[in-house]
């Protein structure tokens, strides 16, 4: 009896030491990746790296002892952050080719004590119970093929009448998928392929979606990968940019737009964009990539491109989102499918 009674507390001790380590680290300054680059990133990121593993075991420690209580707390925007960078570090995949990409949003709710600020126990809850299920329902709605998570945005929207904080929660999905870039002529959008009916389900949309990730996104050194954390995102409007005064559905802005409003026709020659167009669009596609880039100080993660149509009045145009981040970045350490999470 008295052989298991010092087991018993040695594996306590134990279990309380590597608390207090985990703890210790966690609690250090958030580190800062604002400055990492390709010229040297390995030593740059290798604070944030070693921040995100520590708080993920942390994570997993509180999960999988639910007797064990923690006295720390978050504000909403350190909540949010902490989330945020492990979704992103762990789950999203980038540097592949994805030949459709679907956005899934959804609110969630934070408890926020008197304080204004979260548990860690409440985050752990939230983040395992709540936000990763929720992300993996949203994917087998979407049900691709050989489905991929991409980027999760994360961002607080408003405040309950309670007081507690309500999160957005963006996930760009991507179905995997080689991307061969083709000089040619193709339909606007809606997955129709080449003008000729090939290719489908890509179409110009998707061409120019890779395209603008090829130009802005670098391959990482061998047996590494980017990670990003501190997600921006935002969505360029058709119309905001004009280049033709006088429009006739002809690269009258810088992002594909074309109207029946004014007595202008929607034709099969207006779907259909030449390699002039193609060439044109992709220089402006990419200058609203750099000038985001530019604007938040962070670099390129993904962008999603699609070609819809709409009504009232009925028009067709190319939907353009961007997303940026801090960038890092990891060797030797793979993405994990959140599918399998438990």
């Amino acid at each position: 009896m008295l052989k298991k009674q010092r087991i018993h507390a040695t594996l306590a001790a134990a279990v309380l030491f590597t608390l207090a380590v985990i703890v210790v680290v966690s609690c250090q300054k958030e580190p800062d990746i604002r400055n990492a680059n390709a010229n040297n990133p390995v030593d740059q990121s290798q604070l944030i790296v070693e921040h995100i593993k520590s708080f993920k075991k942390k994570m997993e420690m509180y999960r999988d002892n639910p007797g064990l209580k923690s006295g720390e707390l978050f504000t909403a925007d350190s909540a949010v952050w902490e989330i945020e960078s492990q979704l992103n570090f762990n789950y999203c995949y980038n540097n592949i080719d994805i030949i459709e990409k679907e956005v899934a949003t959804f609110d969630i709710i934070m408890p926020l004590n008197t304080e204004n600020k979260i548990s860690f126990d409440d985050l752990v809850d939230l983040y395992y119970n709540i936000i990763i299920d929720s992300i993996q329902g949203k994917m087998l709605q979407i049900n691709y093929p050989n489905m991929k998570l991409l980027v999760v945005d994360l961002e607080q929207t408003g405040t309950t009448g309670e007081g507690d904080a309500i999160i957005s929660v963006g996930s760009l999905i991507g179905n995997e998928q080689t991307v061969v870039l083709h000089n040619d002529r193709w339909w606007y959008g809606e997955n129709y392929g080449m003008c000729n009916g090939s290719h489908a389900p890509e179409d110009a949309a998707t061409q120019l979606d890779a395209r603008v990730t090829e130009a802005m996104l670098p391959e990482p050194p061998d047996g590494c990968r980017w990670f990003f954390t501190s997600i921006d995102s935002t969505y360029i409007f058709p119309q905001q940019d004009t280049l033709d005064y006088t429009p006739d559905n002809y690269l009258d802005y810088k992002i594909f737009f074309a109207t029946t409003e004014g007595g202008l026709t929607i034709d099969d020659e207006v779907k259909c964009l030449s390699q002039y167009e193609m060439s044109t669009y992709k220089g402006y596609y990419i200058d609203y990539a750099q000038d985001f880039e530019s604007e938040t100080g962070k670099k390129f993660d993904y962008c999603y491109i699609s070609g819809k149509p709409y009504s009232d009045p009925y028009r067709i145009q190319h939907d353009y989102w961007i997303y940026v981040g801090y960038r890092g970045i990891i060797c030797d350490v793979a993405v994990d499918d959140i599918l399998a999470e438990e």
